[in-house]
């Protein structure tokens, strides 16, 4: 019996702790335990003003807080039947396509692309070729500057409120990001390129796959689909996905009646491919195969070249104009909102009293509905690295490789991957 421990894997967001008992080459326990601080949001949120969720909830995560607070104030609005305008929808739209190109750069450049140089981290990948940090760097200074603009900050947007923004970009402003979207996105083409001319490993997990559909590419939130499925309304997506806690672990797992699902860029493209631009559906034919977890990470390349394309078009074609917010009519009611973050569709559920306080919150992340798929992935996984005579590190590197295809964002507190394994 061997039993390896690794500490402060900060290439993964979250506390983790995997356990692995193999028999003659089988895979006997496959246990994925979460250990996350418990942060209560979904409590802290009780008996707030409705006006104040979008500001509590962006402080869920610091990668992820301008979904979190676009997906509370769509859910606000559902509740009360708020209509916002199409110019509202729009810069929404840029905002998040903004959100999505911060995240898969971080995730891409500094998380997986160090592992497949063989470094330990972005910093030795940075000593090794500084034109791919500069690159990444470049990328990311775009998707802050069409955040900074439309959002009124970098992380945790405060323009953004119910029923459209407190402040409205400028004509110039808007030039700006678009010119330098413009001069940026060979820099994204190019990122495409280095993400498919990686070597992945051949490792295919069929598994259900879910994405928002019915809307634009970035901005879809009325209908959950599945290949070769029917649709299903965003409203009932508690009837078909079971939230669940497992012992050992304090974070939510999700399933369906069929088991554990994928959600994520590789799910999106798959689903939405007739919403891109032709370029991106030239670069989606080239990934290999749409169950293999790892070409997540060339989904999310592609999704920032995608990003340049549509935000390009939405600015050559944006006229801000003054716009007063809709009114807000308070009742008891109930609202339901998806959305498409980095990692896959979020939900937000409120429950409001007669004066507009919250009685009731739930919030279902898309690392809530991957964890069960990362764990049936590897006990699929861990078989197919033992026939090929790995040593310990090697295979503790190809399953770490593994979880992180998958672009888990458990917490945001200390990182570490805790690795126990035992061989007969």
């Amino acid at each position: 019996m061997k039993k390896i421990t690794l500490n402060h894997i900060t290439k993964i967001e979250g506390h983790a702790k995997l356990n692995l008992e193999i028999e003659k080459g089988k895979v006997k326990t496959c246990e994925l335990s979460i250990f996350e601080g418990s942060r209560f949001f979904e409590g802290i949120l009780k008996t707030q003003d409705y006006s104040e969720l979008p500001d509590i909830t962006s402080r869920i995560c610091g990668i992820c807080s301008i979904f979190h607070t676009i997906a509370s104030i769509r859910t606000v609005e559902s509740a009360f039947n708020i209509k916002v305008s199409e110019q509202t929808d729009l810069l929404r739209e840029l905002l998040l396509i903004g959100g999505m190109i911060q995240s898969h750069i971080l995730h891409l450049y500094f998380l997986v692309l160090p592992d497949y140089h063989g470094c330990k981290n972005a910093l030795e990948l940075a000593a090794k070729d500084k034109s791919l940090i500069r690159r990444a760097l470049e990328i990311k200074k775009v998707s802050n500057l069409i955040v900074n603009t439309i959002g009124a900050r970098e992380i945790h947007p405060i323009s953004a409120i119910i029923g459209g923004f407190t402040r409205l970009p400028k004509e110039k402003e808007l030039k700006k990001i678009l010119k330098e979207l413009k001069k940026c996105k060979r820099e994204a083409e190019q990122t495409v390129k280095i993400f498919q001319n990686l070597k992945y490993p051949e490792f295919d997990f069929k598994s259900d796959t879910f994405a928002l559909t019915d809307g634009s590419y970035f901005c879809s939130d009325k209908i959950i689909s599945c290949e070769g499925k029917a649709c299903v309304p965003t409203n009932d997506y508690e009837k078909h996905f079971k939230e669940y806690f497992k012992e050992g672990s304090t974070a939510e797992f999700a399933k369906t009646d069929d088991g554990s699902y994928r959600v994520g860029a590789l799910a999106r493209l798959m689903l939405n491919k007739h919403l891109l631009s032709e370029k991106s559906k030239s670069f989606v034919t080239q990934i290999k195969s749409k169950d293999n977890p790892f070409m997540n990470n060339v989904a999310q390349a592609i999704e920032i070249y995608e990003g340049f394309e549509q935000a390009i078009n939405i600015l050559e074609n944006l006229k801000i104009k003054e716009e007063e917010l809709p009114e807000v009519k308070i009742k008891a009611t109930t609202g339901v909102s998806a959305l498409e973050a980095p990692r896959g569709i979020l939900f937000h559920k409120y429950k409001f009293d007669k004066k507009g306080k919250c009685t009731f919150a739930n919030i279902t992340t898309p690392t809530t509905q991957n964890l069960q798929n990362i764990e049936d992935a590897i006990r699929v996984y861990v078989p197919e690295l033992l026939k090929q005579d790995m040593n310990e590190e090697q295979i503790k590197l190809e399953i770490e490789k593994l979880i992180r295809a998958y672009d888990p964002c458990i917490s945001c507190s200390t990182h570490f991957l805790e690795f126990n394994f035992k061989k007969d």
